[in-house]
This record gives C-alpha cells, sequence and structure tokens, in this order.
C-alpha cells in the first residue's frame, strides 16, 4: 500500500493541530483552576464604619434615610466592580464555615467607599468630643 505525500501531509497537519489544541486546552484550565473562585468581604464591619461616619456628621431623620439610600446602591455597585475585578464571587465573611484561606476584600472595599480606619478613628473621637460636650460636670 502507497502512502502518497498529500496524505501524509494532512496526517501531520491534523496531528499539529490537535496537539496545539491540546497544549491550549491545557493552560486554559491550569487558568481556571489556578484563579480564586472565592473571596471573603465582612460587611458589618463596612456598614458600621458607614455607621459610625453618618453619625459623626450629625445627620438626623430624613438626611440618615437618604444617606442609608445612597451607600446601599453604591455598596452595591462596589461589590459587583471588586467581583469583576479578581473574576471570583464574594462571600460574606460571617457566612463562611471553613478553614480555606479566603482572598479578603474588606480593606479595599472600606477604602473604595472612602471608609479608612484612619477616617473611622478620626470620627469616632468627632462623635465622643460631642457626647463629652453634652454632659454637664
Amino acid at each position: 500500500m502507497k502512502i502518497s505525500f498529500l496524505s501524509v501531509t494532512i496526517a501531520v497537519s491534523i496531528g499539529l493541530g490537535l496537539g496545539y489544541g491540546a497544549y491550549q486546552a491545557k493552560n486554559r484550565i491550569s487558568d481556571f483552576l489556578d484563579r480564586p473562585r472565592f473571596a471573603v468581604v465582612n460587611l458589618n464591619s463596612v456598614v458600621k464604619a458607614n455607621e459610625v461616619r453618618v453619625v459623626s456628621q450629625g445627620k438626623r431623620g430624613e438626611e440618615i434615610m437618604i444617606e442609608a439610600e445612597r451607600f446601599a446602591k453604591r455598596l452595591k455597585e462596589e461589590l459587583a466592580l471588586i467581583e469583576n475585578e479578581c473574576d471570583c464571587v464574594l462571600l460574606v465573611s460571617s457566612a463562611v464555615i471553613s478553614n480555606a484561606k479566603l482572598q479578603d476584600y474588606t480593606a479595599h472595599l472600606s477604602a473604595k467607599l472612602g471608609l479608612s480606619a484612619e477616617q473611622q478613628s478620626n470620627q469616632l473621637q468627632q462623635i465622643e468630643a460631642r457626647l463629652n460636650s453634652g454632659i454637664k460636670r
């Protein structure tokens, strides 16, 4: 049986194509398996930091409701952006029961919302000063 040059060329081309396809598939699967699929955020601390900010600004009544709605909308937007950035699913840290070390985006979220620990410390001092000025000795 005679094998033609064309048959050999086609067989080699198909083999190379399949080999390259397998190589690419292996890389894509590795990328998929290596990426972090879950991360956590401590929403309680973020919401409490926002509450401290609102109280330190002296907002009351309707102002608090408007601020709460604004914050909820912004929080939702920032969480979606972080999920897109990390290409992961964000979980509320208090709901995770696992020994797995998951990346924590709480500080990143707080920074994006302007709720740094330093700002919160200053705001707590403002609240304390306001409370102390109302106490007569």
